[in-house]
């Protein structure tokens, strides 16, 4: 029996199959407004877009101001050419409707010459003050109410939607840093038993199914702790939950920037912490400048290394200056203001009243009264932005500290905190962050409220 062979060259050449790519998906919207201003007069124009302000009825033409996620553009109506236009007229702002005909520039600006439009959905309702008004009293104390109630609208708002544009790539510059510097990025739980703080300002929860207390994660530093011994270094962007004060700079729930490293001394984080906000803010400074000057504010002047003063000298230097303090005492917010207005900018309070700071914690080998930790504040009124510790890793030190703060009592929460202890624990340094806050600082912005989609704030039903 003879099999017949083939020639390779003899068969025709197969079509190169290529994956499928989201742009391929013709379902989903793929071109913006913004891509229309960089656009070629002629082109062919399909848009998905909401009516964003009142319509201009010119005798023959009618002018629809129309806008989506990445910017507004004129819709020019031709009633001559336009069966629907009078139905056009009466749409109310934040009307959705879908767009189709030509992209005109003229003088530099561009215009869409309609030829068809559907209507998707009708609004039916106003708002004041308006959803679409690019107006910094957006975020005003007297629109607080009203903005908030509808915050699920107001997302729209140019300026509300430039900040939280602004958030996402403030997130994607930390993950980037971190990621370029080895850190491991750590999924820490938000249910814990174990708390930093004391049960009075966490938020409460119960195991119905055990009837215990739990709570919302106040940080993530006890699992990011164990974590670091595994990897080294690590982090954790991710939310927590304290019942404070109602202030600007408070929210019941923000986003907290964490980090742990297996090594280093106090210095050390804090060399790294100015490392770090140096690389973020220039990495987000052509967005930074967008936005600020949207809202008229400016950006801090970010030159490192910070100033460093210990807080037994902060104390001294705030009584010469008529602030008296006594000791053991929190610096307060007016007392940070007058610290940074002395040394022009940002500053680092180092070595705290261990009475002041939470129990992981080391003591300071000089001065038992002191913790090995820092706070940075920041320049502009902004106050407290970040804190670092060197963490204790011997268990005689960490039971010394846990009997101070009464939490040998529980051990049933407690008890792997310290039992991590008898593992090989080594020195290692940590930071935690207020996202909210840094991005506050950086644009400028008034409330801390204003830096996050949907705010918690203390005393306010969480609704939308």
């Amino acid at each position: 029996m003879m099999l017949n062979c083939v020639n390779p060259d003899d068969l025709e050449p197969r079509a190169v199959l290529r994956s499928k790519t989201f742009a391929d998906i013709t379902g989903f919207k793929h071109e913006f407004i913004r891509d229309l201003h960089q656009g070629q007069s002629g082109h062919e124009v399909n848009l998905l877009c909401w009516l964003v302000g009142r319509t201009r009825d010119h005798g023959t033409m009618l002018f629809l101001p129309v806008g989506d996620s990445s910017g507004t553009i004129q819709v020019v109506v031709d009633k001559a050419k336009v069966p629907s236009w009078a139905e056009l007229k009466t749409l109310k702002t934040e009307s959705s409707l879908k767009v189709s005909g030509t992209l005109s520039l003229s003088r530099g600006k561009a215009e869409i010459l309609l030829e068809k439009a559907s209507i998707i959905s009708k609004a039916t309702k106003l708002l004041h003050p308006e959803i679409r008004k690019l107006d910094k009293d957006i975020l005003a104390n007297a629109n607080t109410d009203k903005v908030l109630a509808n915050r699920h609208l107001y997302l729209r708002n140019p300026l509300i939607l430039a900040l939280n544009a602004y958030r996402s790539h403030f997130f994607t510059a930390i993950h980037e840093w971190f990621k370029d510097h080895q850190f491991v990025d750590i999924s820490a739980p938000l249910i814990t038993p174990s708390i930093l703080y004391e049960p009075n300002s966490a938020i409460h929860l119960t195991n119905l199914k055990t009837n215990k207390t739990l709570f919302l994660s106040q940080c993530a530093g006890f699992y990011l702790e164990a974590a670091a011994h595994a990897h080294e270094r690590v982090y954790n962007l991710g939310p927590s939950f304290r019942n404070e004060s109602r202030t600007n700079r408070h929210l019941m729930e923000y986003w907290h920037i964490k980090a742990e490293i297996c090594s280093g001394k106090m210095d050390d984080i804090m060399d790294l912490v100015e490392i770090f906000l140096r690389d973020i803010s220039e990495t987000l400074l052509p967005f930074t400048d967008k936005l600020t000057a949207m809202m008229e504010t400016k950006r801090p002047r970010i030159q490192i290394p910070f100033p460093r003063i210990s807080y037994i000298d902060a104390v001294a230097l705030l009584n010469e200056k008529g602030f008296p303090l006594s000791f053991g005492q929190n610096i307060s917010k007016q007392a940070e203001n007058i610290l940074s207005e002395h040394f022009g900018g940002p500053l680092w309070i180092s070595h705290k009243p261990r009475d002041l700071e939470p129990f992981p914690y080391c003591i300071s080998p000089e001065d038992e009264r002191l913790s090995m930790t820092a706070d940075l504040i920041s320049s502009g009124g902004f106050g407290e932005i970040c804190g670092v510790a060197e963490k204790s890793y011997t268990r005689e030190e960490l039971e010394t500290r846990m009997k101070e703060k009464g939490k040998m009592e529980q051990m049933d929460i407690y008890s792997w905190v310290l039992e991590s202890r008898d593992f090989g624990m080594v020195p290692h340094t940590a930071f935690g962050m207020g996202f909210e806050r840094v991005l506050r600082w950086f644009c400028g912005i008034p409330h801390v409220k204003d830096a996050i989609p949907f705010p918690r704030i203390f005393g306010r039903e969480p609704i939308p």
